[in-house]
């Protein structure tokens, strides 16, 4: 349409024709049992009944690590989102912490029985074989006994969650948190069908609808941008609306007429913890991390050094906010006015053990840009013997999260001279205080918290700033 005024008139309107296929191959002694042959672009339609985790589980027992070419992973740590690395040689176990690998192209370690050539594993395989579509009874009965055998490869991946009552309860407590405003939306830019990446270059209007069978009811446009509030208002101003499952988004084309729609749930972004395991979603499947992608974590995390340090007595800190309060309301001379926990904790810091004290530098920082719109960031709570601090007084994941987020923020800012800091730093601590007993970091079951300390982690090793971890317990709360 956009360039019909180029052709000739009465010239046949040019159209792309694409020829696709499906074979299903079903086991005549299981029927359940079926493999699916996709030709063309078939996998975009099929691609909503398989097993998403088919082609992964298959690589961890035939593949041969070393020989990796080509690696897409979505990371869940860190600004990086998704990466598509390619290699020349590979090392065995080299992940990062926070990495779950999604796709892999490489050879198979035993040669005589899956050939010689590269497989591509992802949601489904890819292979170059001379068989012929009788002879692909073989290789299916090759598969089953394969993906029977131990894992030979220590990758970090997620896990689709299959058992129905559980999803069950993870939409209902991903509904609820909806309404709260309590998650957040995360439109790719590329995805993944079977072997193929398909790459998004397009900008979409939006709106959302509750869909029931083919009809929609309750359409409401959000013009250019979709965010968790309007998803959220919606809800609310839909009150009959009830299952997470019924909510569709579509993405239309400006001017162009083309148009589709997602299940909300494909595009949402939130983690749940329930009996002790941390599910998120991943393309509208409830998914849990593998014990491997864990086991990086913590092999990174428990590399900083976590130190015990003094102890916060609740009891204490209770003496000296009511004598600072009666001293104000009395009219007495203070230094201030304030009187939280953070702040007495830092004052005794300074008084017992040197700890300079940073509010000029946080005053200095609200005041850098009188032209531009303001915006409060701590630049950290101490300093001491080329080491920053930021404190954190909390039990709520949030709020830990929150401060982690800043004080990482805060740390880059400096060390890019983005803003002013006449101190040298060497080191960089998160000091945090927790009613919680700890031994080690890692005992904080929190897989949120600790990705966010691996991203604080790995930004000051990127500038050789070395990552410490103070602890303090709270006691008599």
């Amino acid at each position: 349409e956009t360039y019909k005024d180029f052709f000739e008139e009465g010239l046949e309107e040019p159209k792309n024709k694409f020829h696709y296929g499906l074979m299903i191959c079903t086991n005549v002694e299981s029927p359940d049992l079926i493999f699916a042959i996709t030709l063309g672009k078939s996998h975009f339609y099929v691609n909503k009944f398989i097993e998403r985790d088919f082609g992964i589980e298959l690589a961890i027992r035939i593949a041969k690590e070393e020989t990796t070419l080509l690696k897409k992973s979505t990371y869940f740590s860190g600004s990086k989102r998704q990466e598509i690395s390619s290699y020349t040689t590979f090392i065995k176990d080299s992940y990062e912490p926070g990495e779950s690998v999604d796709h892999l192209k490489l050879k198979a370690t035993d040669n005589e029985l899956w050939g010689d050539k590269n497989i591509i594993f992802a949601d489904s395989i890819q292979m170059d074989t001379e068989v012929t579509p009788v002879g692909l009874a073989k290789i299916f009965n090759q598969i089953i006994m394969a993906l029977a055998e131990p894992q030979s490869i220590r990758l970090p991946k997620r896990e689709r969650v299959y058992d129905d009552s559980l999803i069950v309860d993870l939409d209902s407590i991903l509904f609820k948190a909806l309404k709260t405003m309590d998650a957040s939306l995360m439109i790719e830019e590329f995805h993944v069908y079977g072997v193929n990446f398909c790459f998004s270059f397009t900008e979409y209007n939006y709106s959302i609808a509750y869909k029931k069978g083919k009809k929609s009811f309750y359409k409401k446009s959000l013009g250019g941008g979709i965010d968790i509030k309007s998803i959220s208002e919606y809800l609310i101003e839909n009150e009959d609306v009830e299952n997470i499952n019924d909510l569709h988004v579509s993405f239309e084309i400006e001017d162009k007429g083309g148009k589709f729609s997602k299940p909300l749930k494909e595009i949402l972004d939130i983690y749940i913890e329930k009996d002790g395991v941390h599910y998120f979603l991943s393309n509208g499947d409830w998914c849990s991390f593998n014990q491997s992608f864990l086991d990086y974590l913590k092999e990174s995390l428990i590399q900083i050094d976590f130190i015990q340090k003094d102890l916060l007595d609740e009891n204490e800190y209770q003496v000296w906010a009511k004598d600072k309060k009666s001293k104000i309301d009395s009219g007495m001379p203070v230094d201030n006015k304030i009187i939280y926990r953070e702040y007495y904790f830092n004052q005794k810091q300074s008084a017992d053990n040197g700890y300079e004290l940073l509010d000029r530098e946080l005053t200095l920082i609200n005041s850098m840009e009188s032209n531009k719109k303001k915006y409060k960031l701590e630049v950290a709570d101490l300093y001491k013997d080329e080491e920053i601090i930021a404190v954190k007084i909390s039990d709520k994941e949030k709020e830990l999260i929150y401060n982690i987020e800043q004080s990482k923020d805060s740390l880059e800012l400096i060390l890019r001279k983005t803003i002013p800091c006449d101190k040298k730093i060497s080191y960089a601590c998160l000091w945090f205080v927790f009613e919680e007993k700890l031994e080690r970091i890692t005992q904080r079951n929190s897989i949120q918290f600790l990705l966010a300390i691996q991203s604080w982690k790995k930004l000051a090793e990127h500038f050789n700033i070395t990552p410490k971890i103070y602890y303090s317990q709270h006691i008599n709360k």
